[in-house]
């Protein structure tokens, strides 16, 4: 399970507006007797993350809930002035959803209760709880050197944007085509052996590439995930290319220990995000330990996540 912290719902008003019903739906995943529906999916989406993203919002919700019961499996209690706070974060959601009336009647809709929204807003709290019980020790040094040779990643990459710099928003449709053209044209340079630093010089439309000459290190989490699963997929000193909402990457992956020298740079440069990173490794392998004892088990049902669809955003009206 990935770390999380208190899940700050901003409510949209514009669903509120429509006055749109919700089935709750399947059950898209089990967590132990507890289960997350469609419904209350595409309320996190909806609600909770900057980008409306079903995966996204499955994967949090699986997070949250398989905390929640292992918290509860587990006897663990939270401190009087943790539940006062997630009462009263459950207490502002409700008014930025119209009052507790609206609220209720909206949340019903989406198959949902004070419990789940509870379990959804608390899941630090309870992680944080969970984790004292546990009493996970610190990695030695032995294994944070270990982890940032096994999980960390070096890449460059060229970024020919889909969106309009200065607005944000997607290009039309011709801009998206000289984009992809543009990108075409840069990876097939790339893979028949252009100079890529030149590359990036030349078409690169990431500021950051300035700022990491040698490439950006990184974990598991940090980039977007088309971006992560794009660099895990080669080998150093190969090129590929892949699509995000930024727009398209030309990525180079690298080794990390290219000199000694240089590994040495890297490692120290990066030791401190290795040792967390590795800190919360073994926190996640000793809450799973606990919940395999404890008979804890997840079902997830994919097909039925990616059946999920997010409802279409309102235009806004004028009085809006």
């Amino acid at each position: 399970m990935k770390h999380m912290k208190m899940i700050a719902m901003a409510a949209a008003a514009v669903m509120m507006a429509s006055g749109c019903s919700i089935s709750n739906g399947k059950a898209a995943i089990k967590v132990g007797d507890a289960k997350v529906t469609e419904g209350g999916i595409k309320f996190y989406a909806e609600n909770a993350l900057r980008e409306p993203d079903i995966q996204v919002a499955a994967d949090a919700l699986e997070d949250a809930y398989f905390t929640k019961e292992l918290a509860d499996k587990m006897n663990v209690g939270i401190a009087e002035e943790d539940d006062k706070r997630i009462t009263s974060s459950i207490a502002s959601l409700k008014s930025q959803l119209g009052g507790k009336k609206a609220a209720d009647k909206l949340l019903k809709s989406y198959g949902l209760d004070d419990d789940d929204i509870r379990t959804m807003i608390g899941v630090s709290v309870y992680e944080d709880a969970v984790l004292d019980q546990l009493d996970v020790e610190d990695p030695t040094d032995e294994e944070v050197e270990q982890y940032f040779k096994d999980k960390f990643l070096r890449a460059k990459h060229v970024l020919i944007m889909t969106q309009d710099q200065t607005t944000g928003e997607p290009l039309d449709e011709a801009g998206m085509a000289e984009a992809k053209a543009k990108a075409d044209d840069v990876l097939a340079q790339a893979q028949s052996g252009a100079n890529f630093d030149t590359l990036i010089s030349q078409f690169g439309e990431d500021p950051g590439m300035e700022s990491n000459p040698d490439g950006y290190i990184f974990t598991d989490g940090e980039m977007v995930t088309e971006f992560e699963d794009a660099v895990k997929s080669i080998q150093p000193g190969e090129i590929t290319m892949c699509e995000t909402s930024y727009g398209y990457h030309i990525i180079q992956r690298l080794a990390l220990d290219e000199t000694p020298e240089k590994y040495s740079e890297f490692f120290e440069d990066n030791k401190s995000a290795a040792k967390n990173a590795a800190k919360m490794a073994k926190e996640e392998d000793a809450m799973q330990a606990k919940a395999e004892e404890l008979g804890i088990q997840v079902e997830k049902k994919q097909d039925v996540i990616d059946s999920i669809e997010l409802e279409p955003t309102p235009e806004p009206t004028e009085e809006a």
